[in-house]
């Protein structure tokens, strides 16, 4: 999963914009999400499907706007 975040301060949102891909090279892009700039923005991971199912995360890593 990737996740795209933008400030948009011409309409005064963060708009954030997931990725979702099951081998790392294709990947399907879903809608965005406008948020009020004036919330911080935080990442929360949760598995949703049938009671009881299990989700192992391998990892978490970040990274600042491209230069």
């Amino acid at each position: 999963m990737r996740l795209l975040h933008h400030a948009d301060e011409g309409d005064g949102t963060h708009q954030v914009r997931a990725s979702t891909s099951t081998d790392g090279v294709h990947w399907t892009t879903t809608g965005t999400w406008a948020l009020p700039l004036e919330e911080t923005p935080r990442i929360g991971l949760v598995s949703l499907n049938t009671a009881g199912a299990t989700a192992h995360f391998d990892y978490l890593r970040t990274y600042g706007p491209a230069d």
